[in-house]
């Protein structure tokens, strides 16, 4: 996919096309694919005046890729691979790891500043996230701060999706109070991508507001109780997003469309207010083009459309019925 075209919708999209609207926005947008290393994509950062940062470990340390089968640091198919230990495994307690209990010390850690001028607002944090060949006692946490975990330190507490299911948190008995179980796990034998995605709300639909050059800090935590050599946790594609419109200018379009699957093949559903008799669902390119337009059924509420003739790349997809437009930036595989 091309970073170039991604970058160029979600600031269209976030801008509500030029020819469509003026609308301002100020988004949060910040993407660490953890392909080939820990900084964040600079053509995915949005606004562009946002300082880059790294992701970093504690505890947990880079896979060294000594392993019987193992994965990279880094890869394009598993994105960053780790453990308590360098060649994977020492999971357990009696080895000093985390066991199936989700502990403070062991996280990874994201950090989005607002530019000097803008306050943002974020929503959600995205990922990609498996362990390689186990589900023993494996479980995900999420926490956001704002003064760097000093004086500060809140769980996420608006849900999210896992890959099949809505994430329901459960006592987790430590210093982070809920956990969400991550499974399936994958093995390198089948060269399966870590596709597995996982999306948590940070603070329902209220998100995480900063003010200008603000720091936010999230904290992905992950346990394990296997006790076998060679087992990793693999993370990659994570972005912390939001879709916050600046109250004051109300936009003609608004990017509040919950249009999925996103990433999407083929078929997508769209879902909106009981279609009027001129609705209509329209997919521009990340130039503005119009490349298609989809009859709506009057009252039903959501249309499912066909992408499959569109090729690869970065599109915005918009709702109208004559009193409302909203859009959603999509991603076609």
């Amino acid at each position: 996919m091309n970073n170039n075209l991604r970058s160029a919708l979600l600031l269209l999209g976030g801008l509500g096309l030029a020819q469509v609207a003026t609308a301002q926005t100020t988004p949060i947008y910040k993407f660490w694919s953890l392909k080939a290393g820990a900084q964040d994509s600079a053509a995915l950062r949005s606004p562009s005046t946002m300082a880059a940062s790294s992701v970093s470990l504690n505890g947990f340390v880079l896979s060294n890729g000594t392993a019987a089968a193992p994965p990279k640091p880094y890869s394009s198919l598993y994105g960053m691979a780790f453990a308590p230990s360098a060649a994977g495994g020492n999971w357990g307690t009696s080895a000093g790891g985390t066991g199936s209990t989700l502990r403070r010390y062991y996280y990874v850690q994201f950090t989005a500043t607002a530019p000097a001028n803008t306050p943002l607002r974020a929503d959600s944090l995205v990922m990609n996230l498996t362990f390689l060949s186990t589900t023993t006692g494996t479980n995900l946490g999420v926490r956001y701060s704002k003064s760097g975990f000093v004086s500060d330190s809140v769980e996420a507490s608006g849900g999210g999706k896992g890959p099949t299911a809505p994430l329901v948190g459960a006592a987790n008995g430590s210093t982070i109070a809920s956990a969400y179980v991550v499974a399936p796990s994958i093995t390198l034998v089948s060269g399966a991508p870590n596709n597995l995605r996982y999306s948590v709300a940070l603070n329902g639909a209220s998100g995480v507001s900063l003010t200008a050059g603000q720091t936010l800090t999230v904290r992905v935590y992950v346990s394990s109780s296997t006790s076998s050599a060679a087992r990793h946790a693999l993370l990659r594609n994570v972005a912390l997003k939001s879709q916050q419109v600046l109250l004051a200018t109300r936009p003609a379009v608004q990017t509040n469309l919950a249009a999925y699957p996103n990433p999407v093949q083929n078929r997508l559903t769209v879902p909106h207010t009981a279609a009027s008799r001129d609705a209509r669902v329209t997919v521009f390119s990340n130039t503005g083009t119009k490349v298609a337009v989809f009859a709506t059924q009057p009252g039903t509420t959501e249309t499912a459309v066909d992408l499959s003739t569109l090729t690869t790349g970065l599109y915005l997809v918009e709702y109208a019925d004559g009193t409302q437009r909203s859009s959603a930036r999509i991603a076609k595989e």
